[in-house]
């Protein structure tokens, strides 16, 4: 009998690795400028039954330059936690609009910029790029989930896009000008994949991954983020409001199969990310009218149904409970920004 190497050994996460090759969905994570990536504008999502909008989001309608019956402009900027939804009123996005065209009016629309894997950077960069000319009212990122946990199972580099590294890989290949056409030779499917996992295996050992050293790191990208965040507000126009997604690891009371979304290692690691995550937005005391950063993380702490799908993602009522949340900031926010 073939010996097996022990689970922490190269070969065990390579095997790992090739597990999750198949989530580097060129549909759901096409290249674009700035952002890195967003869905392929246009085209179908995997098997969801619905198109992404023009610039590569989950929007039914694109948001272009607005019409005079918009008499409210949200955006929503995130990751996949806006995305679930069976239709895009299901939605988180969605489901705020509905909020606010019964307590608003039918002229309050709500745009959803979620975008599969995207950190607090992507988002960053999204805002300052393409959507601060749309003229929204209000703008609220939900994310910091991804900026723990992404760096732990893929690049590991802090604040970097989760498959930067492969993107560097594909175009080391191709482009490096010191390789002859003899040293390129053909490049299987297989041989892709392990060019990729040694990339990964090497940056890794570079960042020290998983030390605390490494984790530390992680803590203090999403700071400097944050306060860059912070200074570019004023002049993006509208009110931008920062909120840390609830997780798994803050509810109280796990319910049904919320208790075994992950290993013990890695929901200590994400408890102990989110309070320091947790720490940074203490340290910001940020609240006026233009930036403010919120703590969510614990919005479904004493709830005892099962609402947590995964680490993050949550289920139809869930949904709502973040809707409803939202449209609460929404609402203080325009009166933060309304002269008296």
């Amino acid at each position: 009998m073939a010996h097996r190497p022990p689970d922490d050994s190269a070969d065990a996460r390579r095997r790992k690795f090739l597990q999750s090759f198949q989530n580097f969905d060129a549909n759901s994570r096409f290249p674009a400028p700035y952002a890195h990536f967003a869905g392929k504008p246009l085209t179908e999502a995997s098997g969801q039954g619905w198109r992404y909008d023009a610039l590569g989001y989950r929007n039914d309608a694109h948001a272009d330059a607005r019409p005079p019956s918009e008499t409210l402009r949200v955006f929503v900027v995130g990751d996949s936690t806006l995305i679930d939804g069976q239709v895009f009123a299901d939605t988180v996005p969605g489901r705020l609009e509905t909020g606010l065209n019964q307590a608003h009016g039918p002229g309050a629309r709500v745009y959803n910029f979620g975008a599969v894997s995207a950190c607090l950077n992507q988002m960053i960069a999204l805002i300052t790029t393409r959507l601060m000319d749309l003229q929204p009212d209000v703008i609220l990122i939900v994310g910091g989930a991804t900026d723990i946990f992404q760096p732990w199972s893929f690049d590991p580099r802090a604040g970097v896009p989760y498959n930067h590294f492969a993107n560097e890989s594909l175009y080391d290949y191709f482009f490096d000008p010191r390789k002859s056409a003899d040293d390129a030779g053909a490049l299987s499917y297989d041989g892709l994949q392990a060019m990729i996992f040694n990339r990964l295996e090497n940056l890794r050992a570079l960042t020290n991954w998983q030390s605390d050293i490494w984790e530390w790191e992680v803590v203090r990208q999403f700071e400097l983020a944050l306060k860059r965040l912070a200074r570019l507000a004023p002049g993006i126009g509208a009110p931008v409001r920062f909120l840390l997604q609830p997780t798994v690891v803050r509810k109280e009371t796990h319910a049904a199969a919320e208790a075994g979304v992950a290993s013990g290692a890695f929901l200590a690691y994400l408890d102990r990310q989110y309070e320091r995550f947790e720490s940074v937005l203490g340290r910001l005391d940020a609240a006026d009218r233009v930036f403010a950063a919120r703590d969510l993380s614990r919005l479904f702490e004493a709830e005892t149904r099962p609402l947590f799908t995964d680490i993050v993602h949550v289920t139809s009522e869930g949904r709502q409970m973040m809707a409803d949340r939202l449209q609460a900031e929404v609402i203080e926010t325009i009166g933060m920004a309304t002269p008296a």
